[in-house]
């Protein structure tokens, strides 16, 4: 009974140290858990050097994937203004470095981008579709449209900048009206009274900045409670929009 009693023992032991991790594992099993852990383990993440940085304010791994989108585009749309301004003939530099910024792009609005922000993707999908649309409507119309551009002809020569300009316009107020909302969501981190301050991340549907917020509450709140936000949204929205108040619970 004893020996029976302490092979099950054993037995047992075997098994929760391969599942947890403690105790003799043999060699193929310990080979096991190594690809199951490879596939349950976080893949997208901050890398370690930017961690403190996001920290610091108090953004994730969302507000990093859209800092590598911001970056990409800027990149998309500086290398296009170098390439129509002052470097027009060297088509076989820029066109590959476009079609690389417009892959990459590409790649972060169907991959990393839908893992980062769910449900609102469509609206960071659509903003990375216009802003490489934008960078290859002006290169088209500036540099390889059958309008020629020059002095004689100035009239047909605004045509090709005129309808980029109207293309970038109806495409953000298109974008505005389909994904805008004058609303936010948040989760709360400390409760002062009537006042609470709301932790908030990147939201490009109503162009909020992640960070945290001190508002008014019109709903008791608690520490750790997700909550929608009532949000001011400007103009033009250069600046990024203004959390007012918490609604209510999420």
């Amino acid at each position: 009974m004893t020996g029976k009693s302490s092979k099950t023992t054993d037995f047992f032991s075997w098994v929760g140290g391969a599942v947890l991790g403690i105790g003799k594992v043999p060699k193929k099993a310990k080979q096991r858990a190594q690809k199951v852990k490879k596939k349950v383990s976080p893949k997208y993440k901050i890398p370690r050097k930017l961690q403190g940085f996001f920290e610091q304010r108090h953004a994730g791994w969302p507000e990093y994937v859209m800092l590598k989108v911001q970056l990409a585009v800027i990149a998309l749309f500086v290398t296009a203004v170098i390439y129509l301004v002052f470097l027009r003939s060297e088509t076989l530099i820029f066109i590959p470095l476009l079609l690389a910024f417009s892959a990459y792009l590409a790649y972060l609005g169907t991959d990393e981008l839908k893992r980062a922000f769910g449900a609102d993707y469509p609206a960071y999908r659509g903003f990375v579709a216009i802003c490489i649309a934008i960078a290859w409507v002006f290169v088209i119309a500036l540099r390889h449209s059958p309008i020629e551009i020059s002095i004689a002809s100035i009239y047909t020569a605004v045509i090709p900048p005129f309808f980029a300009i109207l293309f970038v316009a109806l495409a953000f107020m298109a974008f505005r009206f389909k994904y805008g909302r004058n609303f936010t969501y948040g989760r709360i981190a400390e409760v002062q009274g009537r006042r609470a301050v709301v932790k908030v991340g990147y939201d490009i549907r109503s162009n909020v900045k992640a960070g945290l917020y001190t508002v008014e509450s019109f709903a008791k709140v608690k520490k750790g409670d997700s909550v929608k936000l009532s949000v001011e949204r400007p103009m033009l929205g250069l600046r990024g929009s203004k959390i007012r108040t918490i609604l209510g619970k999420r």
